[in-house]
């Protein structure tokens, strides 16, 4: 992993995707709209300068997507159906068997984030959550392990099959932009 970034704007980035993957709300369009602008206010790189053009395009899409058509798209991608895995699982454990269960315990234990106690400590907006905090106090040593060890595989398996079975541009934007970011970090 390259550190070629300002920190705060790839931190707010993966806040903001973290935000994106939660079901949809009323004033998600606002906190959408606020990260966007505090990334905005960090460019320093042409990789931040790329990631807050991913983070605009899922903004537009959002903005022309019917809230019903959200709340559903999301609930049949990603919810639990009685005796149902979704169709999406966003437990990274579950995208990528090959992680260090005990690894990533260990590291949601030691964070400072709180989890929602309903959604599983290993689901990706956590652990997207989890890396932000990473990047903004950790070495970069403890960066990059956490990138190679929770996103790197997980996260492109993951936006793959959201991409491929969503009807929705807005998850489609989400599962690009989001893939792009990994992706941007290894070059």
């Amino acid at each position: 992993m390259h550190f070629d970034f300002n920190r705060q704007a790839l931190s707010l980035a993966c806040r903001f995707y973290a935000r994106s993957l939660s079901f949809p709300y009323d004033e998600l369009a606002h906190e959408l709209h606020y990260l966007f602008r505090e990334i905005e206010k960090n460019i320093e790189t042409d990789l931040d300068n790329t990631v807050a053009s991913k983070v605009l395009d899922v903004i537009n899409s959002y903005q022309g997507e019917d809230m019903s058509a959200l709340h559903a798209e999301y609930a049949r991608l990603f919810s639990y159906v009685q005796d149902q895995e979704p169709s999406v699982p966003m437990r990274v454990t579950d995208l990528d068997p090959q992680i260090d269960h005990w690894k990533l315990n260990d590291q949601i234990m030691n964070a400072s984030a709180v989890f929602d106690l309903e959604d599983a400590p290993d689901a990706l907006p956590g652990i997207l959550d989890l890396f932000s905090g990473s990047l903004e106090m950790d070495s970069d040593a403890a960066i990059n392990d956490f990138y190679e060890s929770f996103l790197f595989r997980s996260v492109p398996m993951f936006c793959e099959q959201v991409y491929r079975l969503t009807g929705l541009n807005f998850y489609k934007e989400v599962a690009r932009g989001l893939s792009e970011l990994i992706y941007l970090l290894r070059d």
